[in-house]
């Protein structure tokens, strides 16, 4: 969905007290089936999206799988101007439809919402048939001028707004797959397809090297850990107490508490713009060694991004502006480790054991293509150091010389409406919007 990031949003907040809730929904069920791999779209690198079928015969829909929300929804052929152009469900054609006929109403972390009713039927995804799945047709929905038609959650149950089961415990429970374990591979690179990857009952070890880190789920509700700290470069840190963060897929950029994205914006010399509601830098005012690495340690384990894989860059002719993916989240004192931290990283989600784990994405090292003038050159930038003091709610300061490993880089040509190498034009051309799917 599209958002400012200026824009004033409220978000649900889940308390540790739901655990006994969402354990309570997973079967204990032996000899299950084998895991499932659902190929995904990348859809500009601002989400990844599948396809998934409901009702007897089938009516095909694109989704975006979101971990941020639980419910699953699409539009009904009863929805009209509202629906735009999206595909709809007609309850009429599908033999295992069932009425329901509860209201249903959501609105998500960039202000968009859905409202409509619950109905129940059969839900296909990559040949897993769940049946008498719940989920919404929806009668009204604003804010969604993507191509994906709905959206299906993929969080705690607690999260569902009907008080629903969600799909991925019924999939658990009638026997369709081995464990209750799902995990996501984002590439970023967009001209690759398929552009990821949904494994449902299990992971593909194929896709990320070494071992997944995990870490434990400290609320349920969304897919919230703690993290160990925060840094930029090697002396700055930006967090390193209660430090708190979710997973979501259904969010583009990496989101923070605000003084701890000011203080890490900062460590970059990127500055707010309202006009925008991004933080931007001319790329040209450091090297692009000069750029420090932003660090996040989970269960750990470092998990750190450099500057190709944080900075999303726009030739404007005449210079190139350097747009930070970190942002400032809605939830409070609480990060949104977005696309942008999942398409680096692969990422793994454990109902059974609650709890979350990530590894190195093997396509780590995909690096945009960017112009040789893009950064300061080395040599005009031999005599100057970029030393920065940041202060964040921890009270920690400092004063740091960064430094960041070269990333070989080659070239691409410039389209305000085309895809190019990762970067998406059309989003950083109209400046202003980003996707938020939290519920």
């Amino acid at each position: 969905m599209i958002c400012s990031m200026t824009v004033e949003i409220s978000c649900k907040r889940i308390s540790s007290s739901s655990s006994d809730t969402a354990s309570s929904k997973i079967a204990s069920i032996q000899n299950k089936a084998t895991s499932v791999d659902e190929n995904l779209i990348n859809e500009m690198n601002s989400y990844w999206m599948g396809t998934i079928s409901i009702g007897t015969p089938p009516q095909s829909f694109n989704i975006d799988f979101d971990t941020g929300s639980s419910d699953l929804w699409i539009p009904s052929i009863r929805c009209l101007s509202s629906c735009g152009n999206h595909s709809r469900y007609n309850a009429n054609k599908s033999s295992t439809y069932q009425a329901n006929g509860a209201s249903f109403s959501i609105s998500y972390g960039d202000g968009s919402f859905v409202k409509g009713y619950l109905d129940s039927d059969t839900v296909t995804v990559d040949g897993l048939s769940v049946v008498n799945q719940v989920f919404a047709e929806a009668l009204n929905m604003s804010g969604f001028n993507d191509v994906s038609d709905g959206l299906l959650g993929l969080a705690y149950p607690d999260l569902a707004n009907g008080g629903e089961t969600p799909l991925f415990y019924n999939m658990y429970a009638q026997n369709l797959i081995p464990q209750p374990v799902f995990s996501f591979y984002f590439n970023p690179d967009s001209s690759v397809v398929p552009g990821g990857e949904l494994i449902l009952g299990g992971a593909d070890t194929s896709k990320y090297t070494g071992s997944l880190a995990y870490v434990n789920v400290s609320t349920q509700g969304y897919w919230q850990f703690k993290v160990n700290s925060i840094t930029a470069g090697s002396t700055t840190t930006i967090c390193s107490s209660n430090c708190n963060a979710i997973a979501d897929t259904g969010t583009t950029l990496i989101l923070g508490p605000t003084s701890q994205i000011n203080a890490l914006n900062a460590a970059l010399g990127a500055t707010y713009h309202a006009s925008t509601g991004l933080y931007s830098v001319s790329c040209s005012s450091r090297t692009q060694q000069g750029f420090p690495n932003i660090t996040f340690t989970i269960g750990g384990q470092q998990f750190t991004l450099s500057v190709l894989q944080y900075f999303i860059i726009v030739n404007s002719g005449s210079s190139f502006t350097c747009y930070s993916v970190f942002g400032v989240s809605p939830l409070t004192n609480v990060w949104i480790l977005g696309d942008y931290f999942l398409s680096r990283f692969y990422s793994l989600y454990d109902i059974g054991q609650n709890r979350v784990g990530f590894a190195t994405s093997i396509s780590y090292n995909y690096a945009p293509y960017v112009y040789p003038q893009t950064f300061q050159s080395t040599t005009s930038a031999a005599s100057t150091t970029h030393s920065t003091t940041v202060s964040t709610t921890n009270g920690n300061t400092g004063s740091t010389s960064f430094t960041a490993p070269t990333t070989t880089v080659s070239t691409m040509t410039n389209s305000s409406k085309t895809m190019h190498r990762g970067i998406d034009w059309t989003i950083l051309f109209s400046l202003i919007v980003i996707y938020i799917r939290l519920q």
